[in-house]
């Protein structure tokens, strides 16, 4: 078992040393470095114990209890780091930390001013016969903090995805569904550390953990290359009540504006650009991508997404429909509609027509 700390431990450390050499390091970047060595040092300490170092060095054992508290916090600022589109580190983002240093304040006497035959008999007799309301406190916090955040970074993730089909006809690349997998991995090692006390499935799973959050987190990029926010209060679908009561587009506004963005659309079939965005439309039409927003929510009732694939599903249908001798797969179809990838295609036209592609075609054909 040994080698799987080892293994953890060298991960941990190689993953933040590339990272730092990065010539052109973004803040996800940095987070992930420092949350990189956080793991690192956690798997460290917990190997010195799983050794019985700690008889030599019992106060490594004070350093170790907090870290958990850390992981959670971590993966939120991570995940705010990869959805800002200009991402700074906000000062009052360092509360997510307190809990953490608390513990660490907590443990000041008890741990870190006493002496190793003191702490040895904190550690294994006080703690197991009357531990102190503190500890109760820190260390059931411990087994549930981080579940708190990797619901919240899940709700986080999902108001992203829904904000960029205010402003994208399309979500590759910028949907971030390798997170998706990443939090869930993280919310598997918390299911493990809930259900056993084994302290060796719980490093295996982290092990894994630290590659996977290793091989995907450092591979990402920018995650917008426009202006467009995903945290601007964009509206979404059939708009809320008072969504736009301090909105200035009156009525008439609305409607040119809305007979222009067809007559665009239409005129110049945009949706075959399968980059096309909310801006770049703004932009042709020099109306504020706002306004232009609250009219394809309000006056259309749909997204920006669904406002474009709508004409890219029709598009697909009308070149299938004339293609009578077949010369092109459904995909080169889709292609030339403006899609860029067949998940996004089959999931859209699914959708809006309720059959799958091949279902479509055949029942054209019959």
């Amino acid at each position: 078992m040994n080698i799987i700390y080892i293994i953890g431990i060298v991960q941990a450390f190689f993953i933040e040393f590339l990272l730092l050499n990065k010539k052109k390091k973004n803040l996800s970047d940095k987070i992930l470095a420092a949350w990189m060595f956080v793991i690192g040092l956690h798997l460290f300490l917990s190997y010195l114990f799983h050794i019985e170092y700690y008889n030599t060095f019992p106060f490594f054992m004070g350093f170790a209890q907090p870290l958990p508290l850390l992981h959670g916090p971590f993966l939120l600022l991570y995940v705010f780091s990869l959805i800002r589109p200009d991402p700074v580190f906000k000062k009052n983002e360092l509360l997510h930390f307190l809990p953490a240093i608390g513990f660490y304040v907590f443990l000041i006497p008890d741990a870190f001013l006493t002496t190793g035959p003191e702490l040895m008999e904190f550690a294994f007799g006080t703690l197991e016969t009357n531990p102190p309301l503190y500890w109760i406190f820190f260390s059931t916090l411990n087994e549930f903090w981080g579940v708190v955040y990797v619901i919240w970074s899940l709700f986080v993730l999902r108001q992203h995805r829904k904000n960029i089909k205010d402003k994208f006809s399309y979500t590759e690349k910028i949907n971030l569904g390798w997170l998706v997998k990443l939090i869930f991995g993280l919310a598997a090692i918390w299911v493990v550390v809930l259900v056993t006390e084994e302290e060796d499935y719980i490093y295996v799973a982290t092990t894994i953990f630290v590659f996977f959050i290793g091989y995907f987190g450092s591979r990402q990029g920018a995650i917008f290359t426009d202006n467009a926010s995903p945290n601007d209060p964009e509206p979404r679908g059939n708009p809320e009540k008072g969504k736009y009561e301090k909105s200035t587009l009156t009525e008439d506004k609305s409607q040119e504006y809305l007979t222009s963005l067809k007559a665009v659309v239409e005129g110049e079939k945009l949706y075959l650009e399968n980059k096309i965005s909310l801006k770049d439309v703004s932009e042709r039409l020099e109306i504020h991508p706002n306004h232009l927003s609250q009219v394809i929510n309000e006056e259309l009732k749909v997204n920006f997404y669904d406002f474009i694939n709508g004409y890219r599903v029709e598009e697909f249908k009308k070149r299938l429909a004339e293609d009578t001798s077949k010369r092109f797969t459904l995909l080169a179809h889709a292609y030339d509609s403006g899609y860029s990838s067949k998940s996004s295609f089959n999931e859209v036209f699914k959708k809006f027509t309720g059959f799958t592609p091949s279902q479509y075609q055949k029942q054209l054909n019959d």
